[in-house]
């Protein structure tokens, strides 16, 4: 989506201090910041919340890709050790959902 309009609006000097310190305290732009509490989404954390989801995203992608392959050719002994692993990382994946929930204090992100 092409962001090419501009909002202004003035705020007094402390106003303008606590957005911005509010803002910092969560790794975000002032722009970021705003826009998620005008519109009422969600925006990643930080980097390394956004850098989970680019991981899980990728490893989606392989995910894909291993169980289209042992689709094509499940008559042949290699796909059921292909399965075997996809079972195998689909129990890594869910001990890291819980890992990072009770690190955090919250949902993983999806």
């Amino acid at each position: 989506m092409k962001r090419d309009r501009v909002i202004r609006f003035r705020v007094s000097p402390e106003e303008k201090t606590a957005i911005e310190e509010k803002a910092s305290a969560r790794s975000q732009t002032l722009a970021d910041f705003l826009r998620q509490r005008a519109l009422n989404y969600r925006l990643r954390k930080n980097q390394d919340e956004k850098e989970r989801v680019r991981q899980l995203a990728r490893i989606g992608n392989n995910l894909n890709q291993i169980a289209r392959w042992a689709n094509t050719y499940k008559d042949r002994a290699e796909a059921m050790t292909i399965l075997g692993a996809l079972v195998s990382l689909e129990r890594v994946v869910k001990n890291q959902e819980v890992k990072l929930t009770n690190e955090e204090g919250d949902n993983p992100c999806t």
